[in-house]
């Protein structure tokens, strides 16, 4: 059996090395930046809407938080979810705060610099505090 040459061991070894640490590299870019930040934020659910192809539908929604004093601007923070599903727990309570009309406190995480997001949000709503 004839040994394989030194080019020949090359011409496969350095695409497949490659396609290994491009393959790394995305695979810790995903997990660094997925929960980049969580926190709160506290107002009126104004809007929620399901958009996105058929392939991937999600959740996007808008809150309205009042300014910190009389006279200041309101602020419109847009949102979505993980969960496209109407029957979930996370969608229901959605619904529930935007008829109500009353304040709620949303928990959220920031996603940075995702490969691939169908969302234009990078802000995912997580749970619903009346």
């Amino acid at each position: 059996m004839k040994k394989p040459s030194l080019r020949t061991a090359l011409a496969v070894g350095i695409p497949v090395a490659l396609v290994l640490a491009l393959g790394l590299w995305a695979g810790g870019r995903i997990l660094w930046y997925r929960g980049w930040s969580r926190g709160t934020r506290t107002g009126y659910v104004r809007k929620l809407s399901v958009k996105g192809p058929p392939y991937c539908k999600y959740y996007s929604g808008e809150m309205v938080m009042q300014g910190a004093g009389p006279g200041q601007p309101q602020e419109v923070w847009e949102f979505s979810t993980d969960d496209s599903d109407e029957a979930s727990p996370l969608a229901a309570e959605l619904h529930a705060a935007e008829k109500s009309g009353k304040r709620v406190t949303v928990a959220y995480r920031q996603d940075l610099h995702s490969l691939y997001r169908c969302t234009p949000s990078e802000y995912f709503v997580t749970a619903v505090e009346p």
